[in-house]
């Protein structure tokens, strides 16, 4: 065991330095001096002579402290040594990992860096620039492992009739190939239906990406069969029906261009939202007066679902489906929602709380690549198979990419966690402060 000759000012910080020396032997000393250096001078590596102690050199980390690392001197060659001092940059290195760790976690949680940055103000000092330079090195050694076995379905319930008897139709349906896993008939829908069918045609053991509606029982019987092998993806195009049904067929100009906007979230329609602005910019000159005011109004709603339907003949021409949003730009997005959401009416507020508690299950298919975000696949086998009446990030791509690893990371528990507490770590350097 190290020798650590102690002085009145660092009596009470015996244990910890007996941490922080640990790893050395008795041949090793501590001075009051604050020196640590070996006993007995080493032998010169260069001509073999004994050397002998020659003062020290200071090692200073700013906010932690600093340590004399002694040294060294042959008389014989005048050749000079310092002693080794790699358990100083380990304990720097143990603390820093920690504060990456702390970083991966608060940008999991949408922590901004400069509210990071903010926090580290009361723990241990560092820039917003330090904060993202760190995260980044960080991000860049992490792997996450490949999610290429995981079977990607989709499942949905369709209710024909034989005669007058209701039936229920349950489906399964290959992402990859489009092509049907199972699709059978059954008297009801109830729970134990639904587990038995998922039961018999998938794999409980192996991991399955599911795409479903919003019906409420789906999140407890596919978490039954499936537990943690359960990636659960809610459909958007359902969620944008939803959406639609919540706002009137007659709506106003303003009503209209709320309903863009929480459509906009998941899907870009920003050529909408910003037609329908110009719009609103005009009721103001005529709102005043009613006669004119509804007869600009039907003008307008005209204007609009033409322009809307030429989006959509355009997008056909091309062969291009709606584009959806990056992960960042659809958090912006529903932020900018819920900022103002005291000012909607309370249909709309229900609907955005919604979003926001099921915004993991609504986002997963941005962390799968090839994931479908919605059950349309599945629909258009049914309407081509069977008919039924009255039936329905981050500024920058490095960015955005380190926020789906981390996602993926934390749904693999391969977030890590601190060997020790911070607390712990900064008592390690209690002993050196200046």
């Amino acid at each position: 065991m190290v020798t650590i000759n102690l002085t009145l000012n660092n009596f009470s910080e015996l244990p910890a330095l007996l941490n922080v020396f640990d790893r050395f032997g008795n041949d090793y000393e501590y001075t009051t001096r604050g020196i640590f250096r070996r006993k007995i001078p080493p032998v010169c590596s260069i001509c073999s002579a004994p050397m002998v102690h020659n003062g020290y050199n200071p090692h200073t980390k700013q906010g932690l402290g600093e340590i004399n690392i002694g040294r060294y001197k042959c008389l014989n060659c005048g050749s000079t040594y310092e002693e080794d001092h790699s358990f100083w940059e380990d304990m720097k290195t143990l603390l820093f990992d920690s504060f990456n760790y702390f970083f991966q976690i608060l940008r999991y949680h949408n922590v901004s860096y400069d509210g990071i940055s903010d926090i580290m103000d009361v723990i241990y000092p560092r820039s917003r620039n330090t904060i993202l330079r760190a995260f980044y090195k960080e991000m860049e050694k992490e792997t996450v492992p490949s999610s290429e076995n995981i079977r990607i379905v989709h499942y949905d319930e369709q209710h024909p009739k034989e005669g007058r008897c209701q039936k229920y139709r349950l489906t399964l349906l290959d992402a990859k190939t489009q092509r049907t896993i199972a699709d059978e008939l059954f008297e009801d829908k109830n729970p134990e239906t639904i587990k038995e069918f998922l039961r018999k045609n998938l794999d409980a053991s192996e991991p399955v990406f599911i795409v479903t509606d919003f019906d409420k029982r789906y999140p407890d019987i596919l978490k039954e069969i499936f537990g943690d092998k359960l990636v659960h993806q809610y459909c958007l195009m359902h969620l944008n029906k939803l959406i639609v049904s919540d706002f009137p067929k007659n709506t106003t100009i303003e009503h209209e261009l709320l309903k863009y906007r929480l459509l906009n979230i998941f899907y870009n329609r920003e050529n909408e939202i910003k037609f329908l602005e110009e719009l609103l910019s005009e009721e103001l000159n005529v709102i005043n007066n009613k006669e004119k005011h509804q007869e600009w109004s039907k003008k307008a709603k005209k204007e609009f679902y033409q322009y809307r339907n030429e989006l959509k003949l355009e997008r056909r021409r091309k062969k291009e489906n709606l584009p959806l949003n990056s992960l960042e730009k659809a958090k912006y997005n529903f932020n900018e929602l819920m900022e103002n959401i005291r000012t909607y009416d309370e249909k709309v507020q229900k609907r955005l709380w919604m979003i926001n508690k099921h915004w993991l299950n609504l986002t997963l298919f941005y962390y799968l690549p090839g994931a479908p975000a919605t059950n349309n696949p599945i629909e258009s086998y049914y309407s081509k198979s069977l008919k039924t009446d009255n039936k329905k990030q981050f500024r920058t791509d490095k960015g955005i990419e380190n926020q789906i690893k981390l996602t993926q990371m934390r749904r693999l528990n391969l977030l890590k966690k601190p060997q020790k507490s911070f607390l712990e770590l900064f008592r390690l350097f209690t002993p050196f402060k200046f």
